[in-house]
């Protein structure tokens, strides 16, 4: 079972919805200033029969669109002129590629404008003649991104157009440019010999071509409609994406790592799609590199890539756990790592802490990381004092980001509930070894009179799981008759730290957990053997107004994706509307 755990989009770091084409790509450096008295006169040589002046026509107006940056006001003035049809007629003339791509240019600009310059290329008919302009066999690479990169535009603007572009087969059609391109480049870029081993494209307008690309479809790879009827479509999305992540751009890596992401949230729980799709050895390798070496731009991407595989079947996890993965994550476990990066670094750790007991042994056996899970079980901005129980705030306290930081004590809460609900007794009890203090730092937390209501649920679920774990070790290690570990929770102010949540927080599920909490500590304390037995039998426990095994481990079962604003199937997002974790 999984959660989802919905982040509102950054427009800092995600890829753009639209984007227009102001460059100088491409285009004559001579020429000066377009004025918009000139546009009448333009229009009339588009008009011509002319072939030079037909070029220098949309040679100009692409120049006056690039010089006002492509803004509102420079394309309503293109749209005035009421061009568009006579550019749709010359993208399907025979006046050969050139011009071809200096009209899908103007058309990109128009579409990456607003709602209604959008809505303008669509009911022009252009979106059917950029399609076949991007089938054809003999068309040029330049032409066929063109294409693209305005479709991506329209692709950008609504689910609803996303899933109509999906319909004609528009990622079919990308994914084929692509591949081709893979083909023809890939052996010669890698007999380049750049250092370092990198591998890049062998001329700067293949690069600029694939860039354009590879971002429409990273567009396409939005959600928002009834994306599971489409997984076959998604398929050979999620392969070419894979394919290029090897070349080293680092535009191209935040494109590829959100169209991953994207991919797998939209199919996530669609088993037709995992039972097909192959996640390499060789894209699980290059996300473990981009995490440990990448900036912070490449890092969101890669790591919610990386969250979104560790949320699937097990089987999709077996080529991350292969890797130095978890290595590679140590630095965005800082301090010093952005909130937000460090929440999802936490985030792969507790959804491998939730898989089988492989990925649960890789995370105990790594130090550094289960050092840096136990360090953040704290609160942030204090330091503790048992005597008397009290939390005092450290200077650096008012610089604290507190709901994030606290954003991060919750992961680190869920990957301890995690090993110990759902981990070996060999694991939970090496957990315990190399971390006794362990308990008393869950009770610490506890201690605190201002702690959020989800982190104090999620540390009291932890720590019932803690008891309920080690209540079966009594005869063999811990001979005397005695759990240390609620002894532990007892002498740190577990049992008074109840009543005091309680109080702060007026819900019924916190009260339920307190309350079988506190029957639990007293129960063990008294007859840890017969408290063990009862909490095995659903019945006996109910009775007892104790917790069960089967009930806390049900909690623990769980991984959790991350999706943003218009990702997943349309279905899956009305449904989630009340559930959000944000």
């Amino acid at each position: 079972m999984t959660i989802d755990e919905f982040e509102p989009e950054d427009v800092l770091l995600e890829i753009s919805r639209k984007l227009s084409n102001v460059s100088i790509h491409k285009l004559p450096a001579h020429g000066g200033t377009v004025e918009k008295d000139a546009l009448p006169t333009i229009k009339y040589l588009l008009f011509s029969s002319e072939r030079d002046q037909i070029k220098q026509s949309i040679r100009l107006l692409r120049r006056y669109l690039t010089q006002g940056h492509s803004d509102e006001s420079s394309v309503n003035d293109i749209l005035a002129l009421d061009i568009l049809p006579r550019i749709k007629e010359l993208i399907g003339s025979d006046l050969g590629d050139t011009i071809k791509f200096e009209c899908a240019w103007i058309v990109t600009n128009v579409a990456a404008g607003t709602t209604e310059q959008t809505n303008a290329v669509i009911e022009a008919g252009f979106v059917d003649l950029l399609l076949d302009c991007m089938q054809q066999k003999n068309g040029s690479l330049d032409l066929k991104a063109q294409a693209a990169w305005a479709l991506g535009n329209i692709a950008g603007e609504s689910p609803n157009y996303r899933e109509e572009l999906m319909r004609k087969g528009f990622t079919h059609a990308i994914v084929k440019v692509l591949e081709d391109v893979y083909q023809d480049t890939y052996d010669e870029s890698q007999d380049l010999n750049y250092p370092g081993g990198k591998i890049r494209f062998p001329d700067e307008d293949c690069y600029s071509n694939v860039e354009a690309l590879l971002w429409a479809l990273s567009n396409m790879s939005r959600g928002g409609f009834h994306v599971a009827e489409y997984y076959q479509n998604y398929l050979p999305m999620f392969k070419v994406f894979s394919d290029f992540i090897v070349f080293d751009y680092t535009k191209l890596e935040i494109e590829i790592c959100w169209g991953l992401s994207r991919v797998l949230y939209n199919m996530h729980d669609v088993n037709a799609f995992h039972q097909r799709n192959h996640i390499s050895d060789e894209l699980c390798e290059r996300l473990s590199s981009l995490l440990r070496d990448g900036v912070p731009k490449v890092v969101v991407p890669a790591i919610r890539t990386v969250v979104n595989i560790t949320s699937g079947p097990n089987s999709c996890v077996e080529g991350l756990l292969r890797t130095p993965l978890l290595t590679s994550i140590t630095r965005l476990l800082e301090p010093q790592a952005p909130n937000e990066i460090r929440k999802d670094a936490f985030l792969v750790i507790s959804n491998l802490a939730a898989g089988n007991e492989d990925m649960i042994k890789h995370v105990i056996e790594h130090k550094v990381v289960m050092n840096s899970v136990v360090a953040h079980i704290t609160v942030p901005g204090h330091t503790y004092s048992n005597n008397p129980v009290h939390w005092t705030p450290t200077l650096s306290n008012a610089y604290y980001m507190k709901n994030d930081e606290w954003k991060v004590t919750k992961e680190a809460l869920w990957i301890i509930f995690n090993i110990v609900s759902l981990g070996s007794d060999s694991s939970v009890w090496e957990l315990l070894n190399e971390h006794p203090y362990l308990p008393r730092s869950l009770a610490a937390v506890l201690n605190y009179i201002d702690l959020p209501l989800d982190v104090c649920e999620k540390n009291i679920e932890a720590i019932i799981s803690l008891v309920q774990r080690s209540n079966k070790w009594i005869d063999n290690r811990f001979p005397n008759g005695k759990n240390p570990f609620v002894r532990d929770l007892i002498e740190n102010g577990v049992h008074t730290a109840l009543p005091c949540v309680q109080q702060v927080h007026e819900n019924e599920n916190l009260r339920d957990l307190c309350l079988k909490l506190d029957k639990l500590l007293v129960a063990s304390e008294e007859d840890v053997v017969q408290t063990a037995s009862i909490s095995d039998v659903a019945g006996m426990a109910s009775a007892f107004g104790l917790p069960t095994i089967v009930e806390i481990k049900s909690k623990s079962n769980k991984r959790r994706v991350i999706r943003g604003l218009e990702d997943g199937d349309v279905r899956l997002i009305e449904n989630a509307v009340g559930n959000l974790c944000i």
